[in-house]
């Protein structure tokens, strides 16, 4: 995804999606993610950055499991089935690069389509139990569920970390950072 692909998501989609509610947008660090312009469009809307560093990834082994993996073979599936069907035909001669993206492009949003419709349970619980998607007041902590942490209690992450304008760049030597200090707070 480059950077103005990116923007259009956020001014066309998140943006009108949020309505204004301050947010925590979990992301992970590609470069299109964290240039300032990104950063400060994401700020300006109340919506709060966060990036999931390296080596992050095994705490968040659900979405992977339950999310990422189904939907990647559904569009596999979906793009298998079209190249068939468009390569049986009598008058196919060959693909252009541009014929196979816009392929690609039809079969990603059918396959979107029917990931929704047919796992939409999966995906909304999958993304509160990491986390993602619980209120930010901490009203529904009990339902984290990470990988070695028991009895999380975060609570308001804007109030008890006084993070409410404290704002950070994002340098491009972070990316491959596989030195994350977990802190836990649990007495």
């Amino acid at each position: 995804m480059n950077d103005n692909l990116f923007e259009n998501y956020i001014t066309q989609h998140l943006i009108p999606v949020l309505g204004g509610q301050p947010t925590l947008f979990a992301m992970d660090l590609m470069g299109s993610h964290k240039t300032p312009a990104i950063l400060h469009l994401l700020r300006s809307h109340d919506i709060t950055p966060s990036p999931i560093p390296g080596g992050c990834t095994s705490l968040l082994q659900s979405l992977d499991i339950s999310v990422n993996k189904p939907f990647k073979e559904m569009v596999r599936d979906f793009t298998d089935e079209k190249i068939f069907e468009l390569e049986s035909m009598e008058e196919f001669e060959r693909w252009s690069v541009g014929d196979r993206r816009i392929t690609t492009t039809f079969c990603v949003g059918d396959a979107f389509y029917k990931f929704h419709q047919e796992k939409a349970e999966i995906i909304w619980r999958v993304f509160r139990k990491v986390g993602l998607s619980l209120p930010i007041d901490g009203s529904a902590d009990s339902e984290l569920d990470i990988k070695g942490f028991t009895g999380l209690t975060i609570g308001n992450w804007r109030e008890n970390f006084n993070s409410e304008h404290n704002m950070e760049t994002i340098g491009e030597g972070e990316d491959n950072n596989e030195d994350i200090e977990y802190v836990n707070s649990i007495e």
